[in-house]
């Protein structure tokens, strides 16, 4: 017998024996050598697949950017013989069936896009007949948009097919990566909330100071 493994073990004993007083325990190597290994983990570097040159950062850009797309392509199939023509005109219109009227403005901010692109989503489902609106009681300034019986029509039939599109776009991820990608994808959409409100009205440079903490040239 070659007792290979008891070949690898015996530096890490010896090492253990130098840090700890229960050499006798076990247990309690079977947790050191738990930590060790989880430490170990922690510190190397993974292998990522790249392009010469590039950078993890350039490649989440890359990849979340082909995800969109990619999302953008199922869904218009998706859509195919109704008069909806984009993901943002469908979700825009599931948002106000699921929380009820709001404000344009509330609608915009909900779905993170600037005031002219989310204003003309809203100008083409009321042109539609699928959403109405009507003075906001509490800012005469402001309208509320809710949902119309038409846009209900449309609507509803279409829950299963963007229900399908979903799982499509998660892929060949197993349940435990789907947990992990979307723990991932909210700590980022929380800094950016914070980013965003942050930077509203800063430059591209006067953002970047905000995100490393000093002044930054962009080279």
């Amino acid at each position: 017998m070659k007792y290979q493994l008891l070949q690898t073990l015996l530096p890490l004993l010896e090492e253990y024996e130098k840090t700890n007083t229960k050499v006798d325990d076990v247990q309690h190597f079977a947790v050191w050598l738990t930590r060790q290994q989880a430490n170990l983990v922690e510190t190397e570097e993974p292998a990522i697949p790249t392009i010469t040159g590039e950078s993890p950062e350039v490649i989440i850009g890359r990849l979340l950017f082909f995800m969109t797309r990619y999302a953008r392509i199922y869904v218009r199939k998706a859509l195919e013989g109704t008069v909806l023509g984009n993901m943002d005109e469908f979700v825009y219109l599931a948002a106000l069936h699921t929380f009820g009227s709001m404000t344009k403005s509330e609608l915009i901010y909900r779905h993170r896009h600037e005031k002219p692109t989310g204003m003309d989503i809203i100008k083409r489902l009321l042109a539609l007949g699928l959403i109405r609106q009507q003075d906001d009681l509490e800012d005469r300034r402001s309208k509320q948009i809710a949902i119309s019986e038409q846009g209900l029509e449309v609507l509803l039939p279409l829950y299963g097919r963007m229900g399908l599109v979903s799982h499509i776009v998660a892929g060949n991820l197993t349940k435990s990566e789907r947990i992990t990608l979307v723990q991932l994808l909210e700590k980022l959409e929380v800094f950016h909330q914070v980013m965003q409100a942050k930077t509203k009205n800063e430059s591209f440079e006067g953002m970047l100071k905000v995100v490393v903490g000093r002044p930054v040239t962009p080279g």
